[in-house]
């Protein structure tokens, strides 16, 4: 990083430089060339270079692995364009300045001729000044875009500040338009000066003495001058052209590197990948928009990991429904089916055990439940201790709700029975089941929300749940959810049944099924349609 540091500040003196010999090639003045050489040489590549040892200082030693405060280094990137641009800008100046000082003899003799002669060679020098210090301000502004994502790659991301992109992009403008045309009303200032419209630049004054050693009339000289002037505003307004296009082209090359990153992140956000984060790589808006948009990505990987966590719990389309309605869903009533188990003896089985291993058995118990009644299309509302209350066509729509929750009580229970929990532990369930109507909705107060159903259906699940224990069942169902069932489902009719909490005897049917969804009708068990 530090070698690509001191290259781009010594690209001043290499533009200076070309800049130089061309015109000098083309003016034919390659005598003034030596002088241009050695100042910027002194200036732009020496002292350019012991000040942009201190500049890069600060940022190098952490780079190298030395620690620095926070607000230190982040100080370091944001100001080291705007100090690198302004220390090659002055040290341009003091080039351009020795050399046409050194070319007219002295300071004396270069201001004692024409003022437009003078405002002319100033022009040009404030002019090109400008144009390397914003040139070298564009190359540092893309290093530190380097610098920040290598800062981001180690997890050190910078915060953007108060850079401001309309004010860089103004004064990039204004150096486009007005150089240009600087540079040639400087030129024609310096045509005009003196009565034989002799431009005295540094260059002209290197030529002019050239010319008188080598013997040349005044004519002659005259001639050759009007040449050389013509020459002189061509490879100005050239230079200064090249130049603002060079300037052109880094802004927009800066520009376009600041949305790159951010439009690649937007793109793979685009195709599914919440993890596309940008890194911010300016200081700038381009920069705070990233740093928004990081935000916003991380908005958005809360609320998928909250629609993840419900769909552990409820199927994906309440988790949507939760999460777009903020938490409430609206009151309703239908005719539902309600699924209510439990496991048998439970409380010995703990009773052996401790919470840890409490908690990891009812953890594997629920994962297996929830997965077997989402498929299923129901809804878990409650865990209960080791109880599970879910609920078939609320608020989920399924017309076949009561065959639904069945062969999820079947599924259960083979399930159960076939794999073991926690430290080889086998669990066994009892399972109720109740068809009527059944309101649902989310209760609670304040922030505290949740998802549940009420109505005498859901007691009665519950009281069949409990109900298997007496008649030596697993899975018991209301006389609602038999008739509901399709006719190739046989039930076992237990009778009229005093059920705890209802004042009539209840029918209660007990399914025959074991090893499928459905099953034939076999002996002289009754088939319910």
């Amino acid at each position: 990083m530090a070698r690509r540091y001191y290259a781009l500040m010594l690209s001043a003196a290499l533009v200076a430089v070309v800049l130089g010999v061309v015109s000098a090639y083309a003016t034919s003045s390659l005598a003034s060339l030596p002088t241009l050489l050695v100042w910027t040489a002194v200036a732009l590549v020496g002292v350019n270079l012991v000040g942009a040892a201190v500049l890069y200082r600060p940022l190098g030693r952490h780079l190298a692995g030395h620690e620095i405060r926070r607000e230190r280094l982040e100080r370091a990137v944001r100001r080291l364009p705007m100090r690198s641009g302004l220390w090659v800008c002055f040290l341009a100046v003091v080039a351009m300045l020795g050399y046409a000082v050194a070319a007219h003899g002295s300071w004396q003799a270069m201001t004692g001729g024409s003022m437009r002669s003078l405002a002319s060679t100033l022009i040009h020098i404030a002019v090109f000044a400008v144009y390397l210090g914003l040139i070298t301000y564009l190359l540092a502004l893309s290093f530190t875009v380097r610098v920040r994502r290598l800062l981001w790659e180690r997890g050190e991301a910078l915060k953007p500040h108060r850079g401001r992109f309309a004010a860089r992009l103004v004064a990039v403008v204004a150096a486009v338009a007005l150089g240009p045309l600087l540079v040639v009303l400087a030129d024609e200032w310096a045509v005009s000066a003196g009565s034989e419209g002799m431009r005295m630049d540094a260059a002209a004054m290197e030529q002019m003495r050239h010319d008188m050693s080598a013997g040349l009339s005044m004519e002659a000289m005259r001639s050759k001058h009007q040449s050389y002037m013509t020459q002189s505003r061509q490879m100005d307004l050239l230079a200064a052209l090249l130049l603002a296009g060079l300037l052109a082209f880094l802004a927009t090359r800066g520009l376009s590197r600041s949305a790159a990153g951010l439009l690649q992140a937007m793109q793979k956000v685009d195709a599914g990948d919440l993890t596309a984060k940008a890194p911010v790589l300016s200081d700038d808006e381009f920069g705070r928009l990233t740093e928004r948009f990081n935000q916003m990505l991380d908005g958005l990987n809360d609320r998928e990991r909250l629609r993840r966590t419900f769909e552990r719990f409820v199927p994906e389309s309440i988790a949507g429904a939760l999460i777009a309605d903020e938490g409430a869903i609206a009151p309703q009533e239908r005719e539902a089916t309600v699924l209510f188990t439990d496991i048998e003896r439970f409380t010995q089985i703990a009773a052996s055990l401790a919470p840890r291993e409490i908690m990891a058995l009812l953890n594997a118990y629920f994962s297996k439940l929830a997965n077997i009644i989402h498929g299923h299309h129901g809804v878990i509302t409650q865990f209960q201790g080791d109880a599970v209350l879910a609920c078939f066509n609320l608020p989920v729509n399924d017309a076949a709700h009561a065959r639904s929750a069945l062969e999820a009580a079947l599924e259960i229970e083979r399930e159960v029975a076939n794999v073991s929990f926690g430290n080889g532990i086998a669990l066994r369930t009892r399972i109720g089941i109740s068809t009527g109507l059944v309101v649902g909705g989310t209760v609670g107060g304040g922030e505290r929300l949740g998802y549940t159903v009420h109505g005498d259906t859901v007691n009665l699940a519950a009281r069949l749940e409990a109900l298997n224990k007496d008649l030596g069942t697993t899975i018991l169902v209301s006389s609602r959810t038999a008739a509901l069932l399709p006719e190739t489902i046989r039930l076992r009719d237990l009778g009229a049944i005093e059920v705890r909490g209802f004042a009539e005897p209840l029918s209660v049917y007990e399914p025959l099924a074991r090893t499928g969804a459905s099953v034939r009708t076999t002996g002289s068990d009754q088939a319910l349609g």
